[in-house]
C-alpha cells in the first residue's frame, strides 16, 4: 500500500491479512478503499462481509455477500457464509438453504454446491437431510460428493458411511481430508485395526494433522494398545487454572460478552447445540475488561507450556518455541445447551475459561462439566468419557488441540458463558 497508493488490488490483500488476523475494522476499511478504487472482485466483497459479520453490521454483512455472489453465483466460500449469517440471525433452515437452491438451479453439474448445501443441511436439518440432498448427485453422477455422502451417512449407517468413504479415497488419493474421512469411517465399521497403519501414515507425513492424531487416540483405545491414553495422561494434558483479576471483572465480563452475542442460532459445522458463539479480538476486544483477561490468561498459558516441554507427545514436543493466541471467540448456553464432542484441527492448545456457570445441579452433579475422552463418530459409535474438568468463574481449562472434548449437558437455571482459544507456537 505504501509503495502502489492507488492499487485496488493492494488494498484488497491488505484487508485480506487484516481480517485473517482477526483486525474486522480495519479489514473492513481497506476492503470499502479497495472497491472506491475500482476493485470489484467477489473475493473482496467477501473479505468486507467478513469483516462486517466480526463486527455485527449484519444487514451491511449480508448485503456484501450478495453483493460477491452477484458477480460469482457458484462462490462456494460467499454461498456457506450467506446461509450460515440467515442461519445464525433466524434460526429458519429453509431460508438459510434458499441460496444453496437458487445456485444449485443453475448449475446443476457442481459437484461443489451439492456438498456444501448437504454439509449445511447435516448441522441444521439433520443426516437423513443432508443425504437425501446429494441424491440428484448420486444419479447424475457427479465426483466429489463421496466425502459429503460418507459424512451424512454416518449418522445413518456406518456400513453405508463407509462405502461413500472409500470411495472419496479412491476418488482423491492424495487428499488428506478424504484418508481421515475413511479412517473415521472405518473406526466406527469396528475396523479400527484397518485405519491405524493409514493413521500413522498419515502422522508420519504430517505430524500436526488435528483429526488424525485424534482418531488414533481413538484406534489405540479400541485396540488396547499401551500407547492410549491413561488416568495420568488425562490429568497431566487437561489441567485447570484459576486466573488472576480484580474482585467484579468477572461480572464486567459476562455483561460485556452478552453484547457481542446478537445471533439467535450456533454456526455452521461447530460443536456447539443450542447455544451462540461470538468470535473475539485476543489482541484488542474493544471491552476494557474482556482485555484484561486476555492479559491474565498469559500466565496459565505459559505455565501449561512449560510444564509440558520434555514429554514424548504430539503437543509437548512443540513446548518451548513461544506461543500466540491465534484465534479467540465466546459461547453462551442455556439449559438444555452443550457441545458435541469434538477437536481443534487449527491449535496446538486449546481452552475454555469460564466466565457464568449455571447452577448446580443435586441430581446431576456432572451437568455442564467439560470432558474429553468421550467420542461419537455416527450411529452405533460412542465411547464414554474418561475424564472431566469442573466448570467454575475464573477458571481456565488448557488441553491439546487434538484432544477429544465436549461438554454434560445441564438442564438448569442460568447461562454457561466461556471464553475459548487456540493457541499455537510462535
Amino acid at each position: 500500500m505504501r509503495l502502489q497508493p492507488e492499487s485496488a488490488v493492494a488494498a484488497h490483500n491488505l484487508a485480506a491479512a487484516l481480517g485473517d488476523m482477526g483486525d474486522a475494522a480495519a479489514a473492513a476499511e481497506y476492503a470499502r478503499s479497495s472497491l472506491t478504487k475500482g476493485g470489484d472482485a467477489p473475493e473482496t466483497w467477501l473479505v468486507l462481509a467478513r469483516a462486517l459479520t466480526a463486527l455485527s453490521s449484519l444487514d451491511e454483512a449480508q448485503a456484501a455477500l450478495d453483493q460477491a455472489l452477484a458477480r460469482r453465483p457458484a462462490y462456494v466460500d460467499a454461498l456457506r457464509d450467506l446461509s450460515q449469517l440467515i442461519w445464525m440471525r433466524t434460526g429458519d433452515a429453509v431460508r438459510a438453504c434458499a441460496p444453496l437452491e437458487q445456485a444449485i438451479a443453475a448449475a446443476p453439474s457442481n459437484a461443489a454446491l451439492h456438498a456444501l448445501r448437504s454439509a449445511v443441511l447435516l448441522d441444521i436439518a439433520g443426516p437423513q437431510a443432508a443425504y437425501h440432498a446429494l441424491e440428484p448427485g448420486f444419479i447424475a453422477g457427479l465426483s466429489g460428493i463421496a466425502s459429503a455422502a460418507a459424512a451424512a451417512a454416518a449418522e445413518i449407517d456406518p456400513a453405508l458411511a463407509l462405502r461413500h468413504a472409500e470411495e472419496a479415497a479412491r476418488q482423491a488419493p492424495t487428499d488428506v481430508r478424504a484418508a481421515n474421512t475413511l479412517c473415521a469411517a472405518q473406526i466406527a465399521a469396528g475396523r479400527a485395526a484397518e485405519a491405524l497403519p493409514r493413521l500413522d501414515s498419515i502422522i508420519a507425513a504430517r505430524p500436526l494433522d488435528q483429526y488424525a492424531l485424534a482418531l488414533r487416540t481413538v484406534a489405540w483405545r479400541l485396540l488396547g494398545d499401551p500407547r492410549a491414553l491413561s488416568a495420568t495422561d488425562y490429568k497431566r494434558l487437561c489441567r485447570p487454572f484459576q486466573i488472576g483479576l480484580e474482585a467484579g471483572t468477572l461480572e464486567c465480563v459476562a455483561a460485556g460478552l452478552d453484547l457481542l452475542h446478537p445471533f439467535a442460532a450456533q454456526p455452521l459445522g461447530q460443536s456447539i447445540r443450542s447455544g451462540v458463539q461470538a468470535a473475539l479480538d485476543p489482541r484488542h476486544a474493544g471491552n476494557p475488561d474482556i482485555d484484561a483477561v486476555f492479559d491474565a490468561l498469559e500466565t496459565p498459558i505459559s505455565r501449561y507450556i512449560a510444564d509440558m516441554a520434555g514429554h514424548d507427545d504430539p503437543m509437548s514436543q512443540r513446548a518451548g518455541l513461544g506461543h500466540e493466541i491465534i484465534g479467540a471467540w465466546s459461547v453462551r448456553l442455556t439449559a438444555g445447551g452443550r457441545h458435541s464432542d469434538h477437536i481443534h484441527p487449527e491449535g496446538w492448545v486449546s481452552s475454555a475459561l469460564y466466565i457464568t456457570t449455571p447452577q448446580v445441579d443435586a441430581s446431576d452433579p456432572r451437568a455442564g462439566w467439560l470432558r474429553f475422552g468421550a467420542v461419537r463418530l455416527g450411529v452405533g459409535f460412542e465411547l464414554p468419557a474418561e475424564h472431566w474438568i469442573e466448570p467454575r468463574p475464573g477458571v481456565v481449562a488448557l488441553f491439546p488441540s487434538w484432544m477429544w472434548h465436549g461438554t454434560e449437558p445441564f438442564r438448569s437455571a442460568g447461562t454457561r458463558m466461556t471464553i475459548a482459544f487456540d493457541v499455537q507456537p510462535r
